[in-house]
C-alpha cells in the first residue's frame, strides 16, 4: 500500500505545480493588464482635461476676435476718424478755429 500512495503523491504533484504555475501566470497577466489599464485611464483623464482648457481658451480667443472685428469696423468710419483726428491730433476743419482751454 505505501507503494500505490507514494505513486498518486507522485502523479499528483505534477498537477500541483501546473495548477500553481497557471495560477502565477494568470495573476501576472491580471496585474500587467490592471496597471496597462490604470496607466490609460490617467493618460484619458489627462487629455480630457486639456481639451477642456483648450476649449475654454477657444472661446476666450473668439470673444477677442470678434471685438477686435468690432474695434476694425468702427476705426474705418469716417466720423470715428475725425473723431480720433480731433482729439489726438488736434487737427480742424477748414474754417474752424480751435479752441483750447487752460490747463
Amino acid at each position: 500500500m505505501k507503494r500505490t500512495r507514494q505513486k498518486i503523491n507522485t502523479q499528483n504533484r505534477p498537477r500541483v505545480r501546473l495548477r500553481l504555475g497557471t495560477i502565477f501566470v494568470l495573476c501576472f497577466m491580471v496585474a500587467v493588464v490592471g496597471s496597462s489599464t490604470w496607466q490609460i485611464w490617467k493618460l484619458r483623464s489627462n487629455v480630457e482635461a486639456q481639451l477642456a482648457q483648450l476649449n475654454q481658451e477657444k472661446v476666450l480667443l473668439l470673444q477677442q476676435e470678434k471685438l477686435l472685428h468690432d474695434e476694425i469696423t468702427q476705426l474705418n468710419t469716417p466720423s470715428y476718424i475725425e473723431k480720433l483726428a480731433r482729439e489726438q491730433l488736434g487737427l480742424v476743419k477748414r474754417g474752424e478755429i480751435l479752441i483750447s482751454p487752460k490747463n
